[in-house]
């Protein structure tokens, strides 16, 4: 009768015809729209339950703005609004945060759920966490819970009332679990909140846990280069993975104003940092990594494969059913000296991914002494990024790192198992586990815990277990603090202190009617053993000799207030040049070409910043390309291009026959005359997209086509070894290693400029070069898919029709959760390109004002007859225009 699963990318549910005749019957999907859509009237509407009240009145886009008499008052009332929008979200993300999918999902949500009890807390640790908060933040979550908890109350109190308010899909959800009624969720309570909080804290403000890959990356190199005979190999693979894997790029841009291109020498040094002066010899990460190959290959490549499919599923679960999965974004800070009005301006643009409803929620909230609003996520009653009647806020998600592997060695043979530290045999702490499934007998299942932290991978014919351990583990309750008092903030010196609060990594960016602006890095970074000793790019050694030393103090994490340059920028950028350890695990972070040089050159090139200027850098970096983040590496390597094509022009090279090759020269000149920033339309951004890639496996894979005549010395793709390929601009070829190599980039750690003597072009850079245009040419003028793209090749040799278009690829109206089967939407769809999840820009003078967007828009809620709300995607049109709502006065 129920065949229904869970999946990746779009909504994999599957409902037989059996079932849907059901529904039909039992949900009339042909009833009118007055019915469909009756609701309790939002204009001016008073709620209330017990001694608390609230009025909730909604402006044109549905958007709510929440009174209350006290504070209590209000949160009740932030909560019923939030029920009333997004009852099943709020579900589906508690259930999705505390491992208890299976019990509506089946054996589909069943590695998520285990992976939530892995890697998170038991529920007596969380009602720990909440009774450790202050009673402001208890009350305000007993308050927020019984909103939510009083909107359900009166959704189920009738017949009518279930009609006209319970959602769609907890009809079609109690059909499938064989239920009279529609299915309800159980009472809203303060610990899911502390639930939601921790899982968001620790997905958003997290980093790090790529040892392992790294260290199968290390001994992958030393295989490749063993196989072509080099006399050095393993000092030559130590080189190599230096150079792929850099510890520090003190010419990578900062948000904290630096000078441009400093050397090694002057990067300061603080807690996690590191200076050429302490770094990992060659001996040291050979040393290390031969301790850690004691495991063998085989138990390296279980725990890193294991990991890796605990956090795809984590990330896939949280794109299916529209909750918590990932995030990126963007802020901006303009001091008044350089804004048109003398105002301070900010700009925040989180980047969580896009569904139907967004994982956002707007509110304004006010109360006594409160007066704020913005964009929070659903689950959390505090403003997250918003601002009030002085000031502004958003925040980044920051790329340090405050997670370590530790590889344990451990006797299975013991019950429990035991492990070694500090010369001991330590008991691992057992966590019995018991899940509900649906449709089956509960699982049970064992969590592992060492002094490290929770264990992802044991492997006893190796006598070895992973444990990762968080720096955050058990404060997570601090970031909830400190978010919790950034509404009620209103100067500098209060959200200094509520920046002081917040234990997990992120970047805020700060703006006030004082005209002060400010940029705090915040977060738990740890203090590793000297780089002398141990390399923080491999796992640790379990025993208790690799152990963190502490955390970076809060006075000295990187931070500006009031620079002179007059404005801040961060898209996840690097704090500063206190060289923090990114663990640089394959993408661009931090290198010499990173995506915000292209916010700081326009910041840079208006001394009178508007509000409309700001949107202008979003459809800037908007447009920047289709996610792939190329297009800020085009004015790094097009002289290059330039140059080698003009070297073998003269040296008559076949390269540049134009009998051969007649489109190259068009080719090379749109890349000339290329303007960086408006890319849409542009050939040269097509051009340029195709010829990246293909130069990166022109250098490190062994040619883009077969029989290329030039391609690099070292092979990353090399699969008949076994041991996994390691090529691709989002892994170990990343554009910055190449340009790198390219342009011999001075002042890396650890090395101070390339750390492998031989050639990677093996002598033909020019012809490396001009090769992967001719292959970027062919790709485009043929009818295959482009390389790094989701679309269609242009099939034509007219480089004018070469004209970079970005995919469509949200589709609003098919990005609905799994359970709104059937469900007809009229959002369209978008293209994602690199947009924002929630948009704001504000003017904070006396009178604060501004604009913002959150597509798809407010509302999720679907009517028991399957129609969606009016505000279900009224932003979606104003997402694909580049235009905003006006913010609500405070």
């Amino acid at each position: 009768m129920r065949s229904w699963r869970l999946g990746s990318g779009r909504r994999l549910v599957t409902i037989s015809v059996a079932l849907l005749a059901a529904v039909a019957l039992a949900v009339p999907l042909g009833a009118d729209a007055a019915t469909g859509t009756a609701r309790p009237s939002a204009s001016g509407e008073r709620v209330s339950s017990g001694t608390l009240s609230a009025v909730i009145t909604r402006n044109s886009y549905g958007v709510p703005s929440v009174t209350g008499k006290s504070l209590d008052d209000m949160w009740f009332g932030d909560g019923w609004a939030q029920a009333e929008d997004r009852m099943v979200q709020l579900e589906l993300t508690r259930r999705t945060v505390e491992g208890t999918l299976s019990a509506l999902f089946g054996k589909a949500a069943l590695a998520q759920d285990e992976d939530v009890r892995t890697f998170f807390y038991t529920p007596a640790e969380v009602q720990a966490q909440y009774n450790s908060l202050p009673a402001f933040d208890r009350s305000a979550l007993q308050a927020f819970s019984a909103g939510i908890n009083a909107y359900e109350a009166s959704a189920y109190a009738t017949a009518a009332s279930r009609k006209a308010k319970v959602p769609y899909e907890f009809f079609i959800l109690g059909l499938l679990l064989g239920l009279k009624e529609p299915y309800r969720p159980a009472p809203w309570t303060p610990t899911d909140t502390v639930a939601v909080g921790d899982y968001l804290a620790r997905e958003f403000g997290g980093g790090g846990g790529s040892e392992l890959q790294n260290l199968s990356f290390l001994n992958y190199l030393k295989a490749e280069l063993a196989k072509k005979k080099d006399p050095n190999a393993a000092a030559d693979a130590v080189a190599i993975f230096n150079d792929a894997r850099w510890i520090d790029d003190p010419t990578a841009p900062t948000t904290v104003p630096s000078t441009p291109t400093p050397d090694a020498k002057s990067a300061a040094t603080t807690g996690a940092a590191t200076t050429g002066a302490d770094a990992p010899s060659v001996a040291t990460t050979a040393s290390q990594a031969a301790a850690l190959d004691q495991a063998g290959e085989p138990a390296i490549r279980r725990a890193e494969a294991a990991l890796a499919a605990d956090r795809e599923t984590i990330l896939k679960t949280g794109i299916s059913l529209d909750v918590l999965s990932h995030g990126g974004s963007n802020a901006i800070a303009v001091a008044p000296s350089r804004s048109a009005d003398h105002h301070a301006l900010l700009w925040g643009a989180p980047q969580e991914g896009f569904s139907n409803p967004s994982v956002d929620w707007e509110v304004y909230l006010h109360g006594p002494s409160y007066d704020a609003g913005g964009m929070t996520i659903t689950g959390e009653p505090f403003i997250l990024i918003g601002w009030n009647g002085s000031i502004a806020w958003t925040s980044t998600s920051e790329e340090t790192v405050d997670e370590r592997i530790y590889m344990e060695k451990v006797d299975f043979s013991a019950n429990p198992p035991t492990y070694e530290f500090d010369g001991k045999q330590v008991p691992m702490t057992v966590i019995k586990e018991k899940i509900q499934v649906e449709g089956q007998k509960p699982v049970s299942f064992n969590v592992y815990r060492t002094i490290d932290g929770p264990v992802f991978s044991t492997d006893p014919a190796a006598g070895v277990a992973f444990s990762l351990r968080f720096a955050s583990w058990m404060r997570e309750q601090g970031t909830l603090i400190g978010f919790s008092e950034l509404g009620g903030d209103t100067n500098l010196q209060q959200f200094t202190h509520s920046m002081s609060l917040i234990v997990t990594l992120h970047n805020f960016m700060y703006a006030d009617n004082q005209g002060n602006i400010a940029y705090f890095g915040d977060g738990l970074v740890p203090i590793e053993p000297s780089y002398s000793k141990v390399d923080p790019r491999l796992p640790a050694l379990g025993n208790g000799t690799e152990q963190w030393l502490g955390f970076v103090p809060f006075s000295q994490m990187p931070h500006s207030v009031n620079p002179a340059n007059g404005y801040l920028d961060n898209w996840n950028t690097k704090p500063s040049q206190q060289a923090y350890y990114q663990q640089n695990e394959g993408d661009e972070y931090w290198g010499t070409i990173y995506r915000s040089n292209l916010i700081s050159q326009m910041l840079a090139a208006n001394n009178h910043v508007t509000i409309g200027y700001l949107e202008q850098i979003e459809h800037a970096i908007g447009t920047i390309d289709d996610e792939d983040n190329t297009r800020p590496a085009a004015p790094y390597f097009i002289p290059y291009i330039l140059r080698a094509y003009k070297e073998l022009v003269i040296a008559h090279s076949p390269l540049t026959d134009p009998t051969t090759h007649p489109d190259l020269a068009g080719a090379i000149s749109a890349l000339e005359h290329w303007n960086d920033v408006a890319t849409l339309g542009s050939p040269a951004e097509s051009i340029f997209m195709n010829f990246l890639e293909a130069f990166e496996r022109n250098v490190f894979e062994g040619g883009t086509f077969a029989g290329e005549q030039y391609t690099g010395t070292v092979n990353l793709s090399d699969a008949s070894l076994g041991l996994g390929t390691f090529g691709g601009l989002s892994g170990m070829g990343t554009y910055n290693f190449l340009y790198h190599i390219l342009h011999a980039t001075k002042g890396l750690v650890p090395c101070g400029t390339q750390c492998y003597k031989g050639n990677y072009f093996g002598g033909h850079e020019g012809q490396l070069l001009i090769e992967s245009v001719n292959d970027a040419i062919k790709i485009l003028s043929g009818t295959g898919t482009q390389l790094g793209q989701d679309v269609k090749g242009f099939g034509t040799t007219d480089i004018a029709k070469w004209g970079y278009r970005p995919a469509e690829n949200i589709s609003w109206t098919g990005d609905l959760d799994p359970l709104a089967v059937g469900v007809q939407t009229t959002c369209g769809d978008s293209p994602a390109q690199n947009r924002s999840t929630f948009m704001e820009a504000v003017d904070v003078g006396s009178v604060v004002t501004g604009q913002d967007l959150m597509p798809p828009g407010e509302s999720g809620y679907i009517s028991s007859s399957g129609v969606p709300s009016k505000y279900m995607c009224d932003q979606v049109k104003m997402f694909n225009d580049f235009t905003y709502k006006p913010l609500p006065k405070t």
